[in-house]
């Protein structure tokens, strides 16, 4: 299943803005975008979401959850 930025914000209880700016800094890049432009993500996306929201609570920072994430892959 693949999901708009809108129903992912939704669904994780974040900002359309927040996975906009999540992309922009390579966080969390979405599965495929749309010949018209619209991101979508997947599963892979999704879990990885989760992680990070994770690590956010926490309280760590983009920059070392974006280390964390690429030593995980």
């Amino acid at each position: 299943m693949e999901y708009t930025v809108k129903q992912l914000a939704g669904l994780a209880g974040v900002s359309v803005r927040t996975l906009h700016y999540y992309d922009e800094i390579g966080l969390l890049p979405p599965a495929r975008v749309t010949h018209a432009g619209y991101r979508l993500y997947g599963p892979a996306q999704v879990d990885a979401l989760q992680s990070i929201l994770f690590y956010r609570a926490l309280g760590v920072p983009l920059k070392q959850i974006g280390a964390l994430m690429a030593d995980a892959s």
